[in-house]
């Protein structure tokens, strides 16, 4: 037996039961756990490049590991898997750096490489048995909710009409700027009162409103999950940061300092992870740890920050510029991409079927197609209702519960 080829072994076994188990373990965790609603149409439904690292991780334990009978991994083998095994582990979670040098680096085990080759042949076995209970389980589900599959919209349907409004100056008695708001998974709105140094909360008919401060201007907000928000604000002496907010409790959890980000850009989810922006860049944040764990160079300052799929939109912040461009980052191939549109861009929502209702400066709205390639003009009776608004937001939890 060549020892290298052992240890080599051992190396790859370490990292999928030491890091990739518990980080699938974790993922499904922070998907699912705070989404009752959601995980009746979302169940397993991962963005493309996460799908994609899941299935080649998957793919390397059983080639390598569950069917290795030898228990020895060569040196041209390892080359080339190790890149790959470290890529696609950092791509779920950027974290596992450290981690995963200070596995690569260690002695062989034997005892405990003999315990994980078992281990592996036993994973290999119940994964298999995960997949047929997820499959049942999607079965159920669809058969539960009486729908196979979501069916896509046409581009410009007519899929919403005015409900009703919220006067916000008669819940505060006074005249109020609201920079941005967020609808929770429970019908609460999350309101930024930027010039009343606020955070005011609601229902959707304005009833049971309360209300947290914020030391400074808070200008963007995201929820982070059914009872917290991540809000930008603007503080004294140009100090930019990310403050996070129990909203059931009322108080202030963190405050994140967020060095080259700008409040004015905007803020929002993807992967469990934080996004800002700043000057020429997106920041992607750990809210967790408070680190800044990606910078993406774009063409422009991006605004009106939005995570759809695999990509975060954004449009031009320059209020002197005249681009009609909607502007996207894919994290499939690590580019930005432009779709031009008829108007300047503003504020960007994401439909049920992955397709986007973008509001332009000229008030319109174009639906864009969920591959970001074609758009159509939703006719002015549909966005007449949208004449003075500064944003747009879909909440899919609503319209499922109002029907």
């Amino acid at each position: 037996m060549d020892i290298e080829d052992r240890r080599r072994y051992f190396i790859v076994g370490s990292v999928i039961l030491e890091i990739v188990q518990p980080l699938f373990r974790t993922r499904l965790e922070n998907d699912y756990k705070s989404r009752a609603g959601l995980i009746l149409l979302n169940c397993c439904n991962l963005a493309p490049a996460d799908d994609n690292a899941v299935h080649k991780l998957r793919r390397y334990k059983n080639d390598y590991l569950s069917h290795n009978t030898e228990g020895e991994i060569t040196e041209t083998e390892y080359k080339s898997l190790w890149t790959n095994l470290t890529s696609f582990v950092l791509q779920l979670d950027p974290n596992k750096q450290n981690d995963l040098i200070r596995i690569e680096n260690r002695p062989l085990d034997e005892g405990l490489c003999s315990r994980y080759s078992i281990d592996l042949l036993n994973i290999h076995k119940k994964l298999n048995e995960m997949d047929t209970l997820m499959q049942e389980i999607g079965s159920d589900v669809q058969v539960c909710i009486g729908e196979s599959k979501i069916i896509p919209y046409n581009l410009g349907q007519d899929i919403f009409y005015l409900h009703h409004e919220i006067d916000l100056k008669s819940l505060m008695n006074k005249r109020l700027i609201v920079s941005d708001v967020v609808m929770m998974d429970d019908g609460r709105l999350v309101l930024c009162l930027f010039d009343k140094h606020r955070l005011l909360i609601c229902n959707t008919d304005g009833s049971q409103v309360d209300s947290i401060p914020v030391e400074g201007r808070p200008c963007y907000v995201t929820a982070v999950n059914n009872s917290t928000v991540a809000v930008t604000v603007d503080k004294p002496l140009k100090c930019h940061c990310i403050e996070m907010y129990d909203i059931n409790n009322k108080h202030k959890l963190k405050s994140i300092s967020v060095p080259g980000m700008n409040s004015d850009c905007g803020i929002t989810m993807i992967n469990n992870k934080l996004v800002v922006g700043g000057d020429d860049r997106l920041l992607i944040v750990d809210h967790q740890t408070g680190e800044t764990i990606q910078t993406i160079q774009t063409d422009c300052t991006p605004r009106g920050i939005h995570a759809s799929g695999d990509g975060i939109f954004f449009v031009n912040l320059s209020i002197y510029n005249s681009d009609h461009n909607l502007y996207w980052y894919s994290f499939t191939d690590d580019n930005i991409h432009t779709l031009t549109l008829p108007s300047k861009p503003f504020s960007i929502t994401t439909l049920q079927d992955g397709s986007l209702y973008v509001l332009c400066k000229d008030r319109s709205v174009q639906h864009v197609s969920s591959n970001g390639k074609q758009f159509k003009t939703l006719n002015r009776s549909q966005s007449l209702f949208l004449n003075d608004c500064s944003w747009i937001q879909y909440m899919q939890y609503i319209q499922n519960r109002e029907k």
